[in-house]
């Protein structure tokens, strides 16, 4: 009964950090839209990070990928407008187009992506290019 408890105690408290972690740092982590199979990995607080078959770059605020793919959008600059807003400027991996996009925080793990300006967010789907909306939700993933 002790181990039990204890167990739960433990497991408690490494989701409460967690969570706490999320709240002090919102814009680092993975981020999903399940519907079009995109991720977003940023971390806007600390160092970057590498942009997989990019890192000649070095460490970058982030990147927007596909699933089952290797193309990118890179996030070549970030601005923390707020708490809960900030201002991505990103091209994609050719270097032929870029855009400016909104990551707006809604709660701890949902998060809202706008484009502002600049060329149309598209990613390989099939063969094809496909076009992203200019709003669509993004929820963090663990």
């Amino acid at each position: 009964m002790k181990r039990a408890f204890l167990a739960l105690f433990v497991q408690s408290v490494f989701v409460v950090n967690s969570a706490a972690q999320s709240l002090q740092k919102p814009f680092t982590g993975s981020f999903w839209n399940d519907e079009y199979n995109i991720y977003l990995k940023i971390d806007l607080h600390g160092e970057g990070i590498e942009v997989p078959e990019h890192e000649m770059f070095g460490p970058l605020p982030g990147y927007l990928g596909k699933k089952y793919n290797n193309f990118y959008w890179v996030v070549t600059s970030k601005k923390l407008k707020s708490k809960k807003v900030a201002i991505l400027e990103m091209i994609n991996d050719y270097g032929s187009e870029d855009l400016s996009v909104s990551f707006t925080m809604k709660d701890d793990s949902t998060f809202v992506l706008k484009q502002l300006k600049g060329s149309d967010l598209k990613v390989p789907n099939k063969g094809k290019w496909q076009k992203i909306p200019t709003e669509i939700i993004m929820r963090r993933k663990k």
